[in-house]
């Protein structure tokens, strides 16, 4: 795969972590929030994928760690949200 693509997606996965996690904190549904787990596990992988594989130049390594800064703060809601919900 073309290392600017993957940069992409990898981008767009977190992106769609994020507004599936949203979804998930603002509706009671399980669904929802087996979705957005599966999708905060696909961005994490992602990520680390793109940092192991791809040549990139500093600004994309600047927003990838931005990135994998974001999904530290997901997973941290995630977490919240299964303790509030589903404990």
């Amino acid at each position: 795969m073309d290392e600017n693509m993957q940069y992409a997606r990898t981008l767009d996965q977190v992106e769609a972590a994020r507004k599936a996690i949203e979804e998930a904190q603002s509706n009671y549904n399980p669904e929802e929030f087996q979705n957005a787990r599966q999708l905060l596990s696909i961005a994490r992988q992602g990520v680390k994928q793109t940092e192991h594989d791809a040549t990139l130049n500093p600004t994309q390594q600047k927003e990838l760690f931005h990135a994998r800064e974001h999904l530290r703060h997901l997973q941290e809601t995630i977490h919240a949200i299964e303790i509030t919900r589903y404990t």
